[in-house]
Protein backbone atom coordinates (compact mmCIF):
# COMPACT_ATOMS: atom_id res chain seq x y z
CA UNK A 1 0.00 0.00 0.00
CA UNK A 2 2.69 2.16 0.60
CA UNK A 3 3.94 1.52 -3.61
CA UNK A 4 1.51 5.31 -4.19
CA UNK A 5 3.72 7.92 -3.39
CA UNK A 6 6.74 5.64 -4.62
CA UNK A 7 5.19 5.84 -8.34
CA UNK A 8 4.40 9.54 -8.06
CA UNK A 9 7.84 10.10 -6.47
CA UNK A 10 9.10 7.77 -9.78
CA UNK A 11 7.28 9.89 -12.60
CA UNK A 12 9.10 13.16 -11.27
CA UNK A 13 11.85 11.34 -12.04
CA UNK A 14 11.21 10.56 -15.45
CA UNK A 15 13.60 12.22 -18.35
CA UNK A 16 11.22 14.01 -20.04
CA UNK A 17 12.93 13.90 -23.33
CA UNK A 18 12.44 9.99 -23.50
CA UNK A 19 8.69 9.92 -23.06
CA UNK A 20 8.11 13.19 -25.50
CA UNK A 21 10.33 11.01 -27.94
CA UNK A 22 8.38 7.69 -27.31
CA UNK A 23 4.99 9.24 -27.63
CA UNK A 24 6.05 11.64 -30.75
CA UNK A 25 7.15 7.92 -32.54
CA UNK A 26 3.79 5.88 -31.32
CA UNK A 27 1.68 9.55 -32.89
CA UNK A 28 3.69 9.29 -35.86
CA UNK A 29 3.48 5.14 -36.39
CA UNK A 30 -0.36 6.14 -35.59
CA UNK A 31 -0.91 8.56 -38.21
CA UNK A 32 0.40 6.48 -40.90
CA UNK A 33 -1.73 3.67 -40.20
CA UNK A 34 -4.36 6.14 -40.16
CA UNK A 35 -3.69 7.34 -43.64
CA UNK A 36 -3.02 3.77 -45.34
CA UNK A 37 -5.86 2.84 -43.85
CA UNK A 38 -8.10 5.76 -45.52
CA UNK A 39 -6.34 4.82 -49.19
CA UNK A 40 -7.49 1.24 -48.76
CA UNK A 41 -10.54 1.63 -48.37
CA UNK A 42 -10.81 4.53 -50.52
CA UNK A 43 -8.99 2.33 -53.16
CA UNK A 44 -11.48 -0.66 -52.09
CA UNK A 45 -14.74 1.34 -53.12
CA UNK A 46 -12.98 2.35 -56.57
CA UNK A 47 -12.71 -1.14 -57.55
CA UNK A 48 -16.06 -1.78 -56.24
CA UNK A 49 -17.50 0.83 -58.64
CA UNK A 50 -15.65 -0.44 -61.36
CA UNK A 51 -16.31 -4.02 -60.94
CA UNK A 52 -20.06 -2.57 -60.69
CA UNK A 53 -19.80 -0.86 -64.46
CA UNK A 54 -18.38 -3.46 -65.86
CA UNK A 55 -20.82 -5.91 -65.10
CA UNK A 56 -23.43 -3.33 -65.82
CA UNK A 57 -21.85 -3.32 -69.33
CA UNK A 58 -21.66 -7.05 -69.88
CA UNK A 59 -25.32 -7.18 -68.54
CA UNK A 60 -26.03 -4.22 -71.48
CA UNK A 61 -24.13 -5.71 -74.18
CA UNK A 62 -26.08 -9.28 -73.61
CA UNK A 63 -29.71 -7.48 -73.28
CA UNK A 64 -28.80 -5.73 -76.39
CA UNK A 65 -27.45 -8.97 -78.49
CA UNK A 66 -31.31 -10.43 -77.15
CA UNK A 67 -33.14 -7.46 -78.99
CA UNK A 68 -31.03 -6.86 -81.83
CA UNK A 69 -30.02 -10.47 -82.76
CA UNK A 70 -26.80 -11.91 -84.11
CA UNK A 71 -24.68 -9.81 -85.40
CA UNK A 72 -24.77 -8.32 -89.57
CA UNK A 73 -23.03 -10.85 -91.52
CA UNK A 74 -20.25 -9.27 -93.27
CA UNK A 75 -20.90 -6.27 -96.36
CA UNK A 76 -20.43 -7.64 -99.98
CA UNK A 77 -16.83 -5.86 -99.96
CA UNK A 78 -15.34 -8.60 -97.58
CA UNK A 79 -17.02 -11.93 -100.46
CA UNK A 80 -13.71 -13.68 -101.85
CA UNK A 81 -13.43 -13.61 -105.58
CA UNK A 82 -13.40 -16.56 -107.41
CA UNK A 83 -9.74 -17.28 -107.79
CA UNK A 84 -9.46 -17.24 -103.72
CA UNK A 85 -12.58 -19.48 -103.81
CA UNK A 86 -11.21 -21.62 -106.12
CA UNK A 87 -7.81 -21.97 -104.49
CA UNK A 88 -9.81 -22.92 -101.48
CA UNK A 89 -12.00 -25.34 -102.97
CA UNK A 90 -8.52 -26.89 -104.65
CA UNK A 91 -6.43 -26.71 -101.17
CA UNK A 92 -9.89 -28.61 -99.86
CA UNK A 93 -10.32 -31.29 -102.36
CA UNK A 94 -6.18 -31.72 -101.90
CA UNK A 95 -6.40 -31.54 -98.23
CA UNK A 96 -9.63 -34.52 -98.31
CA UNK A 97 -6.99 -37.41 -99.13
CA UNK A 98 -5.07 -36.32 -96.11
CA UNK A 99 -4.58 -36.14 -92.45
CA UNK A 100 -5.95 -32.36 -92.51
CA UNK A 101 -9.38 -31.73 -92.49
CA UNK A 102 -11.61 -29.09 -94.04
CA UNK A 103 -12.41 -27.24 -91.25
CA UNK A 104 -8.37 -26.82 -90.47
CA UNK A 105 -8.05 -25.45 -93.92
CA UNK A 106 -10.98 -23.21 -93.51
CA UNK A 107 -9.74 -22.02 -90.27
CA UNK A 108 -5.86 -21.67 -91.98
CA UNK A 109 -7.17 -19.59 -95.15
CA UNK A 110 -9.85 -17.27 -92.82
CA UNK A 111 -6.21 -17.21 -90.82
CA UNK A 112 -3.98 -16.25 -93.85
CA UNK A 113 -6.92 -13.95 -95.28
CA UNK A 114 -7.26 -11.51 -92.29
CA UNK A 115 -3.17 -11.25 -91.51
CA UNK A 116 -2.28 -11.10 -94.97
CA UNK A 117 -4.61 -9.63 -97.03
CA UNK A 118 -7.42 -10.51 -99.93
CA UNK A 119 -4.61 -11.54 -102.38
CA UNK A 120 -2.99 -14.28 -100.42
CA UNK A 121 -3.44 -17.78 -101.55
CA UNK A 122 -2.35 -21.37 -99.87
CA UNK A 123 -0.44 -22.67 -102.47
CA UNK A 124 -0.18 -25.66 -99.89
CA UNK A 125 -0.57 -27.57 -96.90
CA UNK A 126 1.59 -30.01 -96.00
CA UNK A 127 1.24 -32.37 -92.85
CA UNK A 128 4.28 -32.46 -91.06
CA UNK A 129 5.32 -36.65 -90.56
CA UNK A 130 4.81 -38.11 -87.56
CA UNK A 131 8.35 -39.06 -87.10
CA UNK A 132 9.72 -35.57 -87.14
CA UNK A 133 7.65 -34.93 -84.68
CA UNK A 134 8.31 -37.93 -82.39
CA UNK A 135 12.51 -36.94 -82.93
CA UNK A 136 11.84 -33.45 -81.36
CA UNK A 137 10.12 -35.40 -78.83
CA UNK A 138 12.64 -37.45 -78.09
CA UNK A 139 15.32 -35.09 -78.24
CA UNK A 140 13.41 -32.81 -75.48
CA UNK A 141 13.18 -36.04 -73.28
CA UNK A 142 16.98 -36.75 -73.64
CA UNK A 143 18.09 -33.60 -72.55
CA UNK A 144 16.26 -33.80 -69.30
CA UNK A 145 18.14 -37.44 -68.87
CA UNK A 146 21.13 -37.49 -66.80
CA UNK A 147 24.35 -38.74 -67.44
CA UNK A 148 25.51 -42.00 -66.56
CA UNK A 149 28.92 -42.99 -66.06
Amino acid sequence: MNKIPTIFADIGNLNMEAVTYQVTGMLVVFCCLGFLSLILSISGRVAVRMEEKRKATQVAAAQALRVDGPPPVASAAAEPTPAQVAALAASIYDAAASSITPQLIAVLAAAVREEVGHDARILSINPVQSSYAQSGRSSIMNSHTPLRN
